[in-house]
């Protein structure tokens, strides 16, 4: 038997990464992720907002969830990790505030 045909997400994925630019992707699919990653009580109060340079942005709404989040963050990035695409993400960062404050950044890339 010959290899089956590639699925149009594969061939999308496979031209990303040829044009160099796979690490971004994998980033910005763990943003689109997030909620599943960290599950509907964290996904509540948080937002993944941002993947640049290794580094995925998440906003939190208050500032006490952030440091509670903070005591979490090597659990979470642990879990993050865990994804084939989750390699790309070196770093978590939490900021406090609305995640329509950085629609922008989501827009822009």
């Amino acid at each position: 038997m010959g290899r089956r045909p590639a699925g149009l997400a594969e061939l999308i994925e496979s031209l990303i990464v040829s044009l160099g630019q796979g690490r971004t992707f994998h980033g910005w699919r763990i943003v689109a992720r997030w909620p599943e990653i960290v599950g509907p009580e964290i996904a509540r109060i948080s937002h993944a907002v941002r993947f640049a340079d290794g580094v995925l942005t998440v906003v939190v709404e208050k500032d006490a969830w952030r440091q509670e989040l903070e005591m979490q963050l090597e659990h979470i990035l642990d879990k993050v990790r865990s994804l084939p695409e989750g390699r790309a993400v070196e770093k978590i960062v939490l900021r406090a505030g609305s995640h329509t404050e950085y629609e922008h950044e989501r827009n822009d890339g």
